[in-house]
């Protein structure tokens, strides 16, 4: 297995939909961790040896992330006073 310099990572732009092509891509040693939106509205945040994707956004974002019957997605609480790993009901 090739060993990946992680004291040089790589930070790149362009719209969204150009992300597509830095997966499966023989030329790149890894897909991005992170996506930031330009104008700073949203966040999604992962790692390769994690199961899941934290997405940080606006609330119209995460509730359509929530209501998404292709995702399986829980909502983390972002303090104290909300309760963390709320499933919604299924839609069976």
């Amino acid at each position: 297995m090739a060993g990946c310099d992680f004291e040089n990572l790589h930070v790149r732009a362009g719209r969204l939909d150009d992300a597509v092509m830095l997966y499966d891509n023989p030329g790149i040693d890894f897909s991005p961790s992170n996506l930031w939106a330009a104008d700073r509205s949203w966040l999604l945040c992962t790692d390769y040896d994690l199961w899941a994707i934290k997405v940080s956004g606006p609330r119209a974002l995460i509730d359509a992330l929530l209501h998404d019957s292709e995702l399986e997605a829980i909502r983390l609480a972002n303090d104290s006073t909300e309760p963390a790993g709320q499933a919604l009901p299924s839609r069976t």
